[in-house]
């Protein structure tokens, strides 16, 4: 509970007693001078009091279920105590494990209205306590209309050398957003049009609606909080407000940061793991929330001695028939229904707000990025890149993309592998390479510090290896091999195989020795010459 209270006033625990007692009585709460903390627990006092008569115990029920899972949710924060609540509610609640049980024997309303004030105290940002800050912003979140404020994005080394990326000036209402950097760049997302604005050059690029990236999203970061494992570490200073600071931590990624005003429970600061011997900080430096924005920030009228790039050819479609016939093109359907379609000649778009699906007529071989992992949708591979899936199905080339591709991709086909694997060095034909994992471990190093970026690539590896293979005195010039002689054929991302069809050597094998992660440099491990 919340210690800071002015001399002679009574704490939360005091008035909880007062509030009860008065109910049990069936008294009504008289005006208290109480402090802004606890002025919604003084409130709702009163509103319990304000219903005229006893509701039935069917309604008593449905309300105690409609509660007890906020008790009941795993978390990583420890549940408040229960060591103040008063004696005479005592025998409302009853503790069974993780979870508040709702007594068998029904007991009067009064005293239930009291133990779910008990309750909402306990469980609710009125508490003060740190436990709840969590809580307390998701209750923030949902009231937050709009809001301004410069984002400032920080990068910091190792070493703890700190470097200012760039300031943004952010406007949200909605599902409008804006941005302008200190270039004067102005970015611009109505829901209907996106498009960028460059004073310099006077151009404006018109850009997807769709999938918009956001560096710092108050409402999504908080969302991520709510959805991810957390726990609490303590109190910082944030841009000169009182922060508290959590550590989320993603399943299958790495930890990281996010600090929440103690004033407006909201985010105000995130920190990514260290990732690459860098890591990024965006901070709100400032921050006005609920305010007056300008009507035509979010309208869009371009001036007319501007150059129009139209790099965005999909338009809003109304219905599934006019996308049909927009695109040409006959979908795989989902179960799901999209949020908004797009469309254009030959290609449509659904788009679920954190995730799209984009499907193209398939008119090439399909290609896979040479930095991806590679499953397999039915006979041919699937691409698999960090929150992305790509493959072509019939005559489409599916792309999902956001939170939840393996979900939606589940709901296209039923034949994709997500979980390859590579195995071992075939015993017969290859000549294994030997490895100096001192030299391995320095090159590693050497990329952590951003240099020889190449070597995370499996494909550019394996062409250093066969052109050295063809000049062991070194390259200079052009180099003696096609790079498109080379083809991904495996990657389970800790060992990959590559196909040459030209020059000394017909396969490579490679391994991620040091790290497993996308951040580990590939090496070779062996070879079949041709």
């Amino acid at each position: 509970m919340n210690t800071d209270h002015p001399k002679g006033h009574p704490t939360p625990e005091e008035l909880l007693d007062h509030y009860i007692d008065i109910l049990n009585e069936n008294g009504f709460p008289e005006d208290y001078d109480t402090i802004e903390d606890e002025q919604g627990l003084h409130s709702l006092a009163k509103k319990v009091k304000t219903f005229a008569s006893e509701p039935s115990q069917e309604f008593m029920a449905s309300l105690w279920q409609k509660i007890e899972p906020m008790a009941a949710t795993p978390s990583t924060i420890n549940a408040p105590a229960t060591a103040n609540i008063p004696a005479t509610t005592k025998d409302t609640l009853r503790k069974e494990g993780n979870s508040l049980k709702m007594p068998k024997k029904f007991f009067p309303w009064a005293g239930f209205a009291a133990s779910i004030l008990v309750f909402l105290l306990l469980f609710s940002p009125w508490s003060g306590s740190k436990q709840n800050i969590v809580m307390a912003m998701e209750e923030s979140v949902k009231q937050l209309q709009n809001y301004h404020g410069v984002l400032e994005k920080v990068s910091t080394n190792e070493a703890g050398e700190r470097q200012v990326l760039i300031r943004t000036e952010i406007w949200s209402d909605g599902e409008n957003y804006a941005t302008k950097t200190q270039d004067g760049l102005l970015t611009v997302n109505n829901g209907e049009t996106r498009w960028s604005t460059n004073p310099a050059a006077k151009e404006i690029t018109l850009l997807p609606v769709y999938l918009d990236p956001h560096d710092f999203d108050l409402q999504k970061e908080a969302a991520k909080a709510l959805r991810y494992p957390h726990q609490i570490i303590g109190d910082d200073t944030i841009a000169g407000r009182a922060a508290t600071r959590i550590e989320i931590q993603p399943p299958g990624g790495l930890p990281y940061s996010l600090w929440i005003d103690q004033n407006t429970h909201l985010p105000i600061q995130l920190q990514t793991a260290m990732q690459k011997s860098l890591q990024t900080t965006y901070t709100y430096v400032s921050l006005e929330t609920n305010t007056s924005l300008a009507a035509d920030i979010f309208a869009y009228h371009p001036p007319q001695d501007y150059k129009l790039i139209d790099n965005n050819p999909d338009k809003v479609m109304a219905s599934l028939a006019e996308a049909l016939t927009a695109s040409g093109i006959n979908p795989v359907q989902l179960a799901e229904t999209p949020q908004r379609m797009f469309a254009s000649a030959n290609r449509l778009v659904f788009d679920f707000g954190d995730t799209i699906v984009m499907q193209t007529k398939a008119t090439t071989p399909f290609v896979p990025d040479r930095l991806a992992t590679l499953g397999k949708a039915g006979d041919g591979p699937l691409e698999i890149l960090p929150k992305s899936l790509r493959w072509q199905q019939a005559d489409l080339e599916i792309l999902v993309q956001g939170e939840r591709v393996e979900e939606l991709a589940k709901q296209l086909s039923t034949n994709l592998d997500f979980t390859p694997q590579v195995g071992p060095l075939p015993q017969e034909g290859v000549i294994p390479v030997e490895i100096d994992r001192e030299v391995v471990k320095n090159s590693q190093q050497q990329v952590d510090a951003g240099s020889s970026p190449w070597q995370l690539d499996p494909s550019q590896v394996a062409f250093t290896f066969v052109a050295l293979k063809i000049s062991p005195e070194g390259i200079t010039g052009e180099p003696p091999l096609d790079y498109n002689a080379l083809q991904l054929t495996d990657n389970d991302g800790q060992k990959a195989v590559i196909q040459v069809s030209e020059g000394p050597v017909k396969t490579v094998y490679l391994e991620r020795l040091i790290r497993q992660d996308e951040t580990g440099i590939w090496t070779v491990t062996g070879y079949v010459p041709r």
